[in-house]
């Protein structure tokens, strides 16, 4: 048998013959069949990997967009959030305020009974709860009550130390805030200037408010005044700056109260709100509270009997009034 294989080829050009060994033939043919089965395996690979990259692309866009609806959500939650924590603490100041009146009510006055023992009727309630929040009004605008300048820290407390310029032990009369220079100082309670002195020694710039019941405040080291001396001032009014004048190492505010002259720690005074309302009668009792408080109750007492019957209150006409009234001349 003949190991050799004749293929011929006809064109117009004629018949063209051509011998193949058998076994090369077998190479030949395996040899484009595995040509065949990687090319398509390779194709079938590019394809796959193409897909697959497509499909990547796809969930990364899908992420993408579920990512940027996640942040636009928590973004409206926070909003919301901030929202309803504003309202939360509107209610409770609300209800802080509330339950004082509660209190006044209840616990003060409310439960009270008259000296024959008969219950107070609710009215009475009402009015005597009326009275006591008057008086406690009343109160924190006569006498100083938080800090002249709010949210500077107290540097230095009340006491003896040793003063940072002479290096001597010294009583100090008063607190220092370390204010920058430049901080608004307002006015504790309501109260009239006695004294605006320019200085550059000692205490600076100073500044006295008279309070009523004996009680006065003082400012020192100011950078400037922004009232004058006789002027009537409310509680919360902007009556100066800080400053570093006079016998000072530093820009700070020095703040003294007293009673009858006696200096007594601003502490207590600075610390003293409404929600711990009975704290400076505990703390600071060198002043005669009671006799004070029964004072204030007396006169607010007064001025609601006048609201509820106005014509207690009435001027009493004089010769000259009725003249004025008429347009009568003498």
């Amino acid at each position: 048998m003949s190991e050799n294989i004749c293929i011929s080829v006809s064109d117009h050009r004629g018949t063209s013959h051509y011998l193949i060994n058998r076994f090369k033939k077998r190479y030949i043919a395996l040899a484009a069949t595995a040509l065949l089965a990687t090319a398509a395996g390779g194709g079938y690979g590019v394809y796959n990997l193409y897909q697959d990259n497509l499909h990547s692309s796809q969930q990364l866009s899908l992420l993408n967009v579920h990512a940027e609806q996640l942040s636009a959500s928590l973004s409206e939650e926070s909003a919301s959030n901030r929202e309803l924590l504003e309202e939360l603490n509107e209610k409770k100041a609300e209800l802080d305020a509330l339950s004082l009146r509660i209190d006044d009510v209840e616990t003060i006055l409310g439960l009270q009974t008259a000296e024959d023992g008969e219950v107070f009727t609710l009215e009475e309630r009402v009015d005597s709860a009326a009275i006591s929040s008057a008086v406690r009004g009343t109160l924190f605008r006569m006498i100083p009550n938080g800090s002249p300048t709010p949210g500077i820290r107290m540097s230095s407390q009340f006491g003896t130390r040793v003063h940072p310029v002479t290096g001597k032990r010294k009583s100090h009369l008063g607190l220092d805030f370390a204010a920058n220079t430049g901080t608004e100082i307002y006015a504790p309670a309501d109260g009239v200037v006695e004294v605006t002195r320019p200085s550059n020694k000692g205490s600076g710039n100073f500044l006295k408010l008279d309070h009523t019941m004996g009680f006065t405040s003082t400012y020192s080291h100011m950078k400037k005044f922004n009232v004058k001396r006789g002027q009537f001032v409310r509680k919360g009014d902007l009556i100066g700056w800080t400053g570093n004048t006079g016998l000072s190492t530093g820009p700070h505010l020095h703040y003294e109260i007293r009673f009858l002259g006696r200096a007594l720690n601003p502490r207590p005074f600075v610390e003293w709100t409404p929600d711990n309302f009975d704290s400076l009668f505990e703390r600071e009792k060198t002043v005669q509270w009671a006799s004070l408080l029964d004072m204030i109750n007396n006169v607010v007492s007064m001025q609601v009997t006048l609201i509820q019957s106005p014509h207690i209150a009435r001027p009493i006409q004089t010769a000259s009034n009725e003249k004025g009234m008429t347009g009568e001349e003498g």
